[in-house]
């Protein structure tokens, strides 16, 4: 009974790494992020800035960390989510392929991190599908979110 035991493991564990794998929910290589050289409140004037100058409409701001201070931790480091969009891209992107909804709008935070370092991120759209129109919008529209990135810290 050992013996038979023993010889299933190595097949449990790559069910089980596998399993692991597939329960991921974003990969590394989807999440952006630079360092600010400026303050907190600079850093989200330039990114309402670089939203505007890149054609895109905000369209909602969550003001998390500021939540938590309301609440009572007032050390608490700030974040901001800013969500915005462009009708043209998002009409084009439903055309493609309508799952991509879950994509948009597209976000931006901006975070206050240990040392009082501000960070400026974003989640990039899948490049690498089966589909080549779906690659080809997504690599234009993580271009326009790493261009607003690259504004805001510059």
């Amino acid at each position: 009974m050992t013996m038979k035991l023993y010889r299933k493991i190595p097949y449990l564990l790559i069910i089980i790494l596998l399993s692991l794998t597939a329960c991921s929910s974003e990969t590394p290589e989807r999440i952006y992020q630079q360092n600010s050289n400026y303050s907190y409140e600079e850093t989200l004037i330039n990114l309402d800035i670089a939203i505007s100058e890149h054609n895109y409409r905000i369209i909602h701001r969550s003001n998390i960390g500021q939540a938590v201070r309301d609440r009572g931790d007032t050390d608490y480091p700030l974040s901001t989510v800013i969500s915005f969009c462009n009708i043209t891209y998002a009409r084009e992107m439903m055309d493609l392929n309508s799952d991509l909804i879950n994509d948009m709008p597209c976000i931006v935070t901006v975070r206050e991190d240990t040392g009082n370092t501000v960070i400026v991120g974003t989640k990039l759209m899948i490049d690498n599908t089966n589909n080549d129109r779906e690659n080809d919008f997504a690599k234009r529209i993580n271009h326009n979110l790493k261009s607003i990135v690259a504004a805001t810290i510059e």
